[in-house]
Parts: C-alpha cells; structure tokens; sequence
C-alpha cells in the first residue's frame, strides 16, 4: 500500500520532540516567525524533526533525521522583545519523505506513521521502565539532586506511557531518537530499560564515592 502523504512546515530542531510531550519554542527568525503567521491563520500543525549535524540558525545547513513528530501548537504569545512563544504538543510520528524549497519557512512531505504495535511484553517492561524511572529519581535525591518538580506520573496506556518516561527520562537525544524511531513498543521499551539501568549505574557509583 502506498503511504499517504502531505505537506507540513517543519521545524528542524536540536531535541527530539516524542508524542505526548510539551515543547516550548521561542521563534526569532523571520522565516519561524513566518512559520507562525501560518500556524495562526491556516493550521496549528507543524513537523519537528532532530538535526543530525549542522545548524538550522540563520539558514545555516544541516543534516536532518526522516523521522520526527507532528506537533499542535497550543498556545502562543508575543513577547516584549518582539520574539513568539509556542507551546507545542507531540501528537504523533511522520516520516519525511522529502524536502521543499525552505522559503518562506521549511516545507516537507511527510508520511503520518502508525502508533508502534505491542505485544506481550510490552505493559511489563513499561512497568520496569517506570519502576527504573523512581529509582533514578530515588538516587538522583541521594545525591542532594533537586527533584521536588520531577513529575513521575505517565499515563495508563503503554505505549503514551513508553514515550512520558522517554520524556522525563535523563535521556540523550540520540537515544530519544532511537526509541522514536521504533515501530515496536516493546522495543523502543528496552532501549529505555537499558539507559536507564546504565545511568542508576553511574549514579550509584557516583553515591558509593561520595
């Protein structure tokens, strides 16, 4: 089947933004500023994907990863100095097929992908994941961590819950961009278990030291 396709303002970023996730983005070049003047009036959807190397500021030039996330924007506001706010939600992956003339603003065609399937597996390692998450925080306050404000509630289903503990996880972006990429849940799953169990590593280490 062939995949369905569209055209999408992208937003090349250096974070990974994972669906269900809230991105905050202060636009200040005129090509995001118009970006925002098409947000406003004709669609609050838009693309983000990870630049892989390179720089997207001031129209420098960069390589770019295929997959990223549709994000809404939700909420935006002027600011004093003339620069927009946006709050972005992730809602879910696409696939860039292609890229368009960046003027005014970047333009892709995307493929929408499916939700990553589950399987048997899945809902236990999310669990481990969670439990994993809570001993990092756990460890993290051992250490005199500030983490008063670290908000450790993710949703009942397993795959949103999957991508909130990729959220809050002390994850790197390249390992954000790997659990996005995945079409398995349970995979994408066990790549957090495994960064995360290395970083309880590191930590305890860190408190058997000090």
């Amino acid at each position: 089947m062939q995949p369905v396709l569209e055209t999408l303002p992208m937003f090349p970023l250096g974070l990974v933004a994972l669906p269900g996730s809230v991105v905050p983005l202060r636009l200040f070049e005129p090509r995001y500023l118009a970006l925002h003047e098409h947000l406003m009036l004709e669609d609050d959807q838009f693309g983000i994907v990870l630049i892989e190397r390179g720089s997207a500021e001031a129209g420098g030039s960069d390589d770019r990863f295929a997959v990223g996330s549709v994000m809404s924007a939700v909420r935006s506001s002027v600011l004093d100095d003339g620069t927009v706010l946006v709050i972005a939600v992730g809602r879910e992956r696409i696939r860039v097929h292609e890229w368009l003339d960046p003027n005014p603003y970047p333009m892709a065609i995307v493929e929408r992908l499916a939700p990553p399937s589950v399987d048997a597996s899945t809902e236990r390692l999310v669990h481990e994941c969670a439990e994993l998450l809570r001993k990092v925080v756990q460890v993290a306050s051992d250490l005199g961590a500030d983490v008063a404000d670290v908000d450790l509630a993710v949703s009942e289903d397993s795959v949103s819950a999957m991508y909130d503990i990729a959220h809050i996880a002390p994850l790197q972006e390249l390992d954000q961009q790997r659990i996005l990429e995945q079409d398995h849940a349970s995979a994408a799953a066990e790549i957090i278990r495994t960064e995360l169990i290395g970083v309880i590593e590191v930590l305890e280490h860190e408190r058997n030291i000090t």
